[in-house]
């Protein structure tokens, strides 16, 4: 038989590698040496040497989550002090909220006494204004008394001066 005869067969009835094989295990150890590369097969050196690599690329991953890490410890540091700057600055508004909470109750009682001394100042003008128009109702009154005859005596005297 041909080697082609033989994969023919092997084709057809693959089951027949199968009960060879049971038959002599040894057959499969030999056809597993010849097929398999051994002269790329890894040696411990190699597993050593890529373990070794894989630690540094893990320490070099730690140093760098490390520094990430410090730089977020730097941010949050650097964010208490804001929030610490932004407490500071609320009480100062706070400080000026109760100054200027201070002075319009100052400002609210001055105005209060202000006023007051406004309508005391607006009853004295209503009191002179009465007063004065008192004063000067007489006054005019007077006046009118005293020009009537004064008035009829310089109408006497031009008829007189006229007429006669």
């Amino acid at each position: 038989m041909s080697i082609e005869e033989i994969l023919k067969i092997i084709e057809n009835h693959p089951e027949v590698i199968i009960k060879s094989i049971e038959k002599k295990p040894e057959l499969l150890a030999s056809l597993i040496l010849k097929i398999f590369p051994f002269d790329r097969i890894v040696t411990k050196e190699d597993i050593k040497m890529i373990l070794n690599f894989m630690e540094k690329r893990f320490e070099d991953i730690n140093k760098r989550f490390e520094d990430i890490n410090r730089r977020f410890e730097d941010l949050n540091k650097r964010f208490e002090d804001i929030n610490n700057r932004f407490g500071d600055i609320n009480r100062r508004f706070e400080e000026i909220n109760k100054r200027f909470e201070e002075l319009r109750y100052y400002f609210d009682k001055n105005f209060e006494a202000i006023d007051r001394r406004f309508e005391n100042i607006n009853r004295r003008f209503e009191d002179l204004r009465y007063y004065i128009d008192k004063r000067v109702g007489l006054i005019e009154r007077i006046m009118i008394g005293f020009n009537i005859p004064i008035l009829l005596s310089i109408i006497t005297i031009l008829i007189k001066l006229f007429i006669f």
